[in-house]
């Protein structure tokens, strides 16, 4: 993505907002090992819970 991109976005959306955009696309793989970790985990704790 380039400079101008960002600047049009900064003038459209407003900073907050492509910053939080900007975070949430490149975490999105993270956030989603996360997820299927913390249900592995559930997953886990009901096995051993019966």
């Amino acid at each position: 993505m380039g400079l101008d991109l960002w600047v049009q976005a900064v003038e459209s959306f407003g900073f907050p907002i492509v910053i939080a955009s900007f975070i949430l696309f490149r975490l999105d793989k993270s956030i989603q090992r996360l997820e299927e970790s913390v249900a592995e985990l559930i997953e886990e704790e009901k096995e051993s819970g019966e």
